[in-house]
């Protein structure tokens, strides 16, 4: 169980800073494909069942920050009370004019550099080091 999930997480720092939060329920990442962050693997991995509840799937940098900022707005709104989701949309409106590429590494530096701006609770993973953290819940 987890196998899948364990072998992605050993190396979702190899290429470039990723995007991964937790739950109590799962565990969201956007791990970039290329050193220039033109493509994304999107997994989402849910912590119950027997089988390995691995879902990936590939995709563009504009995509991937639409779906980043969908779920924090939709998904980790739910799970964490204090986070100001009206003051991260306002950074999202501020980065707007910016290629797809530019968008998706500006926005995971700013939620990992200033986490506490949104929440002072967030839970995402910061460094290789902090994937522990995930592997101890796997």
């Amino acid at each position: 169980m987890g196998k899948k999930i364990l072998e992605f997480l050993d190396t979702a720092f190899d290429i470039r800073t990723p995007f991964i939060i937790y739950t109590s329920d799962y565990i969201y990442g956007l791990v970039p494909l290329d050193a220039e962050g033109k493509r994304w693997k999107e997994i989402s991995y849910m912590f119950e069942g027997e089988k390995d509840n691995l879902e990936t799937r590939e995709m563009a940098a504009e995509l991937s920050f639409q779906f980043l900022c969908e779920e924090i707005e939709k998904g980790l709104s739910h799970y964490v009370e204090d986070l100001n989701v009206n003051k991260i949309k306002e950074y999202i409106i501020s980065i707007k004019d910016k290629s797809g590429e530019e968008k998706i590494k500006t926005i995971i530096e700013e939620l990992i550099a200033k986490s506490t701006n949104y929440s002072a609770s967030m839970p995402i993973i910061k460094s290789k080091e902090e994937l522990q953290i995930l592997k101890d819940k796997i």
